[in-house]
């Protein structure tokens, strides 16, 4: 008897077909069609070749002439940031205290419902100082004569000192006395004095989301954002992903402005990290952003303290992504990669920064050229771009292959290939024929996001129409 033994062939679940298909893979730069298998592209290629994966089950989509390109990243804003843009007084222009009272009486009249007042971004060196004669502390009694009716809350810009009034110390000393806490922390405060209304923020991150699925993104990377913020931000997608509307792969990222002890730094990374360990490839929690401004911190860093920290942080396996605000901090920062990559680590080393070195500053720097270099970022920017890029084919080798390396993900993200995560965006024409200063303004047709279409633009115009209609028959 003969036996014959049969390789079963798996079916795609999703084709893309009868378009133009740009990859990022040099070998196959264009194709006409592309297969996905659940989250991950199964073949990228020829239409008529795909006979043989294709059952009854099989999403086949018509291109009609259109363009694919792999999914956008963002990595140079803060969708967080942005989100909670005027839910707090923005202290971080303030000077001296009075400039921080002025702040929070204009918020304060601004927003007279709001329960608790919450401030952010106050310099280290603002705070006024205690009189050891004093029980009360000195920054309750200043917040007290700004605004004594209601708890206010103001976090620093190193995201780990606050400023609290006596209405808010009240509070948190009668709830930690109930709940027998010994040491008050600002993460207990903050969770304590929770000063934002969550539906409005859940609603705020829908639009959000929505908008950069709009502009083909599949993936954003969070930066400057202060741990609290992300983390209500992050509560916020969890939910949408649970309901299978995030369209979105997020990065977060811990921000840091100062100098602090590795140990605890280390744990709250290894913290975030084991917060995000189920939540597969969609929300991310790998990577170091450290804002380097010596010459405006109070606590600036010392080359010594800079190399200590990053050693641990790669020896945990975290990325860096290191801005550098002004020539010294580039230097500084260049050291700090040389000083790791000579520890004989490879983590991913992104230095953001408006200066480049010059071939003389560079000569002695045997590491340099292993750390991704880019511009500044710019968080509250309406688009990841800038000036900075000179060419439409440079502005899309930033947003995929580029930003890929960046988050860390170069071998899953960036680039249409066989194995990699099916994340894609579809426009209605070819980019590169475009005017660069016309591609920030473009909008996607279709955004796919490990295989599954997340935004359809015909879909939601259909939407939109219809909610309309019914609002104008009511």
């Amino acid at each position: 008897m003969a036996f014959g033994f049969f390789k079963k062939v798996e079916a795609a679940d999703l084709i893309l077909h009868n378009g133009h298909v740009f990859t990022q893979n040099p070998e196959l730069p264009w194709a006409s069609a592309v297969a996905c298998k659940g989250e991950e592209i199964m073949t990228v290629g020829n239409f008529d070749d795909m006979s043989g994966i294709i059952n009854d089950d099989t999403q086949i989509i018509d291109l009609n002439g259109k363009y694919v390109f792999p999914g956008f990243i963002d990595i140079h804003r803060s969708p967080v940031l942005k989100v909670f843009e005027g839910r707090y007084a923005d202290l971080s222009e303030c000077s001296c205290p009075e400039d921080v009272a002025e702040a929070i009486r204009e918020w304060t009249e601004e927003n007279p419902d709001s329960e608790i007042v919450f401030g952010y971004g106050y310099r280290d060196d603002l705070k006024p100082e205690d009189n050891p004669e004093d029980e009360e502390s000195a920054s309750a009694k200043f917040l007290d004569e700004v605004c004594p009716d209601r708890p206010v809350l103001l976090l620093c810009a190193n995201c780990i000192d606050c400023w609290t009034n006596s209405a808010a110390d009240r509070i948190i000393v009668e709830t930690a006395e109930e709940e027998c806490v010994d040491t008050v922390t600002v993460g207990y405060v903050l969770n304590l004095l929770i000063p934002f209304d969550f539906d409005a923020v859940e609603e705020s991150v829908r639009l959000e989301i929505a908008d950069l699925a709009d502009k083909g993104f599949t993936s954003v990377l969070n930066l400057q954002s202060p741990d609290y913020f992300e983390s209500l931000y992050q509560d916020s997608i969890i939910g949408l992903y649970n309901e299978g509307q995030l369209r979105q792969r997020f990065f977060g990222s811990y921000f840091m402005n100062r100098p602090l002890l590795p140990n605890g730094l280390i744990h709250r990374l290894m913290a975030r990290r084991t917060n995000c360990l189920e939540l597969g490839n969609m929300i991310h929690a790998e990577m170091l952003n450290l804002y380097l401004d010596n010459a405006a911190s109070p606590v600036p860093f010392s080359q010594e303290a800079l190399n200590a920290i990053l050693e641990d942080v790669c020896d945990k396996g975290f990325g860096i992504f290191l801005e550098a605000i002004e020539k010294e901090d580039l230097m500084m920062a260049y050291a700090a990669l040389e000083y790791v990559r000579s520890k004989g680590y490879k983590s991913v080393f992104v230095i953001a920064s408006d200066y480049e070195l010059s071939s003389e500053d560079a000569a002695d720097l045997i590491y340099w050229e292993s750390a991704f270099k880019t511009w500044g970022t710019n968080v509250f920017s309406p688009g990841s771009l800038t000036g900075s890029v000179a060419s439409v084919e440079e502005a899309i080798d930033h947003l995929t292959v580029d930003a890929a390396a960046v988050v860390g993900m170069a071998d899953r993200l960036g680039s249409l290939e066989a194995g990699k995560l099916a994340d894609m965006a579809v426009f209605d024409e070819n980019l590169f024929e475009l005017d660069l200063k016309l591609l920030p303004r473009v909008h996607a047709d279709m955004t796919i996001l490990g295989g599954e279409v997340v935004y359809d633009a015909d879909a939601e115009n259909d939407i939109e129409m219809y909610n309309l209609m019914a609002s104008q028959q009511l």
